[in-house]
């Protein structure tokens, strides 16, 4: 085959992979956002597709936002960008899309996304491939977005963008940047913003880029120089979705797999969904326990058409949901924490799955329940669980069916790969997490409080090695910190060594207290001792004397006795 003719022949299959339709496992994902390949069952969102891709087109850079759990990571991964990818195919133009998280590493993680994408890329130069060719792929886009304003023109030209070859970023969740730049430093979150102000300024010809965001962080943008400004011009506020678009969402996917959602049970689930923050996630996890236990019993088909009737139907006979579809979410957490607990620790009482979670939650500045990422050897230390046992309990819920946390799947995890939680909607659902007096947000929150005391005590031993705890304080801290870890207290400012000494400190101080008392108490016995001494000394005394006092009266009277006698006697002689 002559050059010409492979070149041609791959641009008809990636032609054809564009428009392939690739069915997934099952037609609702669950609690977890849609994927780029989900795009065949993402129903609903058509019209606010259209505003997007539009807009986008126009600006070159659009900011999408919204509260958490409205959908806009769904919306671009299995909307928009599959959209730009179709539609233009058509017209010979090709585009190529990424995805990239600022977590712990934003311009790190930007970098590797362009690496990746860029190795798609028909006919570059160099020859380098394999490991050590992304390698330097990486290294090259890193150095460039060091050039802030003027790096999407230099982007543009390693990705070799031009009229017919086009590539989206998709920045998600983009507000850990400002997470980042709180812990880290605002030197990324600079260069990141203003690469963005610079693509919305200057765009070079076929770079675009997408970010998602929730909406109370749209204040943070303005910490950054122009940031804001370019926000403005380009923000796209996520609206709730029609009524008639969720029948949508609901029915149409299983149509696909040779099913029927019934219009009643679809109105139910509409109704169960509040019509909050989480109704979207609810609804999806709901259906997808429903078509679980259901569409895919024992011998009920669930892929593929066949004529006639639905291979399988879900009503409002399935939906036997006591406490609504919160209620529905913490019953399947509920099964899937006693799942793990008996796959890895063979039913034995333990605390882990709680400390997980614990570990994997927070409670931000505005009091909102919030996700909080870990690295998996973080947890380990963490938990003080082992390593296998802790991998045992993620991969139980990351498993497919369950999605609680990410990533999922069963593919093994690196020890510095971040465990998320897939939804808030599961920290504001599932009981044991948001209980409000004694779940285990609350707990954990109080556990920090009394962290923070401990270190504020710490300060005031360390200046006066005489204040030290109460007793009693000292006994219940005692029992406390059997459960923590210097891991654990590096959450809440460390410390753990100066609060061990203030303990150490009040131990003895509480056991020569205790020692002080028993001496104390030994002479107070003591005292008492030779008190009742006394008084038995002073009784037999007074006994005595009264013995005494008796005896002489009685000598007395008996000599007085005798003394008349005596007389009468003598008076009788002389008569």
């Amino acid at each position: 085959m002559s050059p010409g003719a492979a070149v041609a022949s791959s641009a008809d299959e990636r032609f054809d992979a564009v428009f392939a339709i690739h069915l997934p496992a099952r037609p609702y994902p669950g609690l977890r956002p849609f994927e780029q390949h989900e795009w065949p069952i993402f129903f609903g969102r058509e019209r606010m597709t259209d505003e997007i891709v539009d807009r986008l087109l126009g600006h070159r850079l659009l900011v999408v936002h919204g509260d958490s759990g409205c959908g806009k990571s769904s919306l671009v991964r299995a909307g928009v960008l599959p959209r730009l990818e179709q539609e233009s195919a058509r017209g010979g133009v090709r585009w190529r899309t990424c995805t990239t998280l600022p977590r712990a590493a934003p311009l790190w993680n930007l970098a590797r996304a362009l690496a990746a994408l860029d190795a798609t890329r028909e006919g570059e130069g160099g020859g380098e491939g394999g490991d050590e060719g992304l390698e330097a792929r990486t290294i090259a886009f890193r150095r460039t977005l060091n050039f802030g304003r003027e790096a999407p023109a230099a982007l543009a030209e390693l990705l070799g963008c031009g009229p017919r070859n086009q590539v989206c970023i998709l920045v998600d969740q983009f507000e850990e940047l400002f997470e980042h730049a709180r812990r880290h430093g605002p030197e990324e979150a600079a260069l990141l913003a203003a690469c963005l102000v610079g693509l919305l300024d200057a765009p070079p010809a076929g770079l675009y880029a997408v970010l998602t965001m929730r909406s109370e962080f749209l204040g943070a943008c303005s910490r950054y120089e122009g940031f804001a400004e370019a926000v403005n011009r380009a923000q796209y506020l996520l609206p709730r979705m029609e009524h008639d678009d969720l029948m949508r969402a609901i029915r149409e996917p299983a149509v696909l797999y040779d099913g029927e959602v019934t219009r009643e049970l679809a109105e139910r689930l509409i109704v169960d969904g509040g019509g909050g923050q989480d109704q979207l996630p609810l609804i999806q996890h709901g259906l997808m326990l429903l078509h679980d236990e259901g569409a895919r019993a024992p011998g009920q088909a669930v892929v593929g058409p066949t004529p006639g009737a639905p291979a399988w139907r879900l009503g409002v006979e399935h939906y036997r949901a006591e406490n609504g579809l919160a209620g529905l979410l913490s019953a399947h957490a509920d099964a899937v924490q006693a799942r793990a607990e008996r796959q890895c620790f063979g039913g034995e009482a333990t605390r882990v799955v709680e400390d997980l979670f614990r570990a994997l939650t927070d409670i931000n500045a505005e009091g909102q329940a919030i996700r909080r990422p870990c690295a998996l050897e973080r947890l380990v230390a963490v938990t003080g669980a082992t390593e296998s046992a802790l991998r045992c309990v993620v991969d139980a819920f990351r498993a497919d069916g369950v999605s609680f946390l990410k990533p999922y799947g069963h593919e093994p995890l690196r020890a510095d790969e971040l465990i998320d939680i897939s939804h808030e909607a599961l920290i504001r659902c599932w009981r044991r997490i948001a209980e409000a007096r004694e779940g285990w947000l609350a707990r954990e929150f109080r556990n920090g409080l009394v962290w923070r005391a401990l270190l504020v005590q710490a300060d005031s031993f360390e200046r006066d090695p005489g204040n030290v705890l109460g007793a009693t304080t000292t006994d219940e801290r005692e029992r406390w910190l059997r459960r923590r870890n210097p891991a654990w207290a590096e959450r809440y400012g460390g410390g753990w060594e100066r609060v061990q000494r203030l303990i150490a400190a009040s131990v003895e101080a509480r056991a020569l207290r205790t020692a002080e008392r028993e001496v104390a108490e030994k002479q107070r016995q003591e005292a008492r001792r030779l008190r009742r001494r006394s008084r038995a000394l002073a009784v037999g005394l007074s006994v005595l004397a009264f013995t005494s006092a008796l005896g002489g009266l009685a000598w007395q009277q008996s000599r007085i006795a005798e003394d008349a006698r005596r007389v009468a006697e003598g008076e009788r002689e002389l008569a």
